[in-house]
């Protein structure tokens, strides 16, 4: 369209390492207004801020997420470990069995 600029030549080898700051994803001009004003989302700093902002936050929910499910995990898998822990004092009858904790 009249007013876009095209993106520059992407090697073939550094098509798989483009990230999300890369020109390529400038797509000026491409889109219907002809007002030639570039989008918020490009020419505001504030906003470009807040973007990222946005993407850091849900990065963080995400790993959150993944945190507490890492620490269900342990907790059942410690839990099973403390019952076997149990069971073999138990079972030990008479014969002295003492834990010892190692750093």
């Amino acid at each position: 369209p009249q007013g876009s600029i095209a993106p520059l030549l992407i090697p073939r080898d550094s098509l798989f390492k483009l990230d999300v700051d890369d020109d390529i994803w400038q797509d000026i001009g491409l889109g219907d207004d002809s007002d030639g004003l570039l989008p918020p989302w490009l020419a505001d700093e504030k906003v470009c801020s807040g973007i990222r902002s946005l993407l850091e936050l849900r990065h963080c929910e995400e790993e959150e997420r993944h945190l507490l499910q890492e620490r269900r995990a342990l907790t059942e898998w410690f839990s099973e470990e403390w019952g076997h822990v149990q069971k073999t004092r138990q079972s030990a009858g008479k014969r002295h069995v003492s834990l010892h904790y190692h750093d």
